[in-house]
């Protein structure tokens, strides 16, 4: 007992040393210098909706039901019980979210690191790294090539 009220004590002494000292620890939020933004631009932007641009399409609001042209783009899926249907060819493909339903033309790359995810493609060999639980990458779907 007596080592453990020790181990507890030192750490807080640490804790409090480091506070001090001004080593970059910090407890709560801290502020992060970014590039400069672009006049009248928020500090923090948090997306709402969907984001697409050229580049990349970003699936965010929970729910969600697209169907869209992948037209190469990089796709993540992060919104949770979304039903994405991307035809033609799509880059990296990418599922963080939980329980969507994911059907793409072809892909070159899918990724899944979320929960209860099903991922299909209509052609191609894409490659595939599956970190997720419960989640299968399958050929088929209602994806168009």
């Amino acid at each position: 007992m007596r080592a453990r009220l020790q181990v507890a004590a030192g750490g807080t002494v640490l804790l409090s040393t480091l506070l001090t000292a001004g080593c970059g620890l910090a407890l709560g939020r801290e502020e992060v210098q970014g590039p400069p933004l672009p006049p009248g631009a928020d500090a923090v932007t948090i997306p709402e909706e969907n984001v697409d641009t050229a580049d990349v399409l970003v699936v965010v609001d929970d729910g969600s039901q697209i169907h869209a042209e992948c037209a190469g783009r990089e796709v993540v899926i992060s919104a949770d019980d979304a039903v994405v249907v991307l035809d033609g060819a799509c880059g990296l493909v990418r599922t963080t979210g939980r329980g969507s339903t994911v059907d793409v033309g072809s892909a070159d790359k899918i990724v899944l690191v979320g929960v209860d995810n099903t991922v299909s493609f209509a052609g191609g060999d894409p490659e595939v790294v599956n970190h997720g639980r419960n989640t299968t990458v399958a050929e088929g779907g209602s994806a168009e090539e």
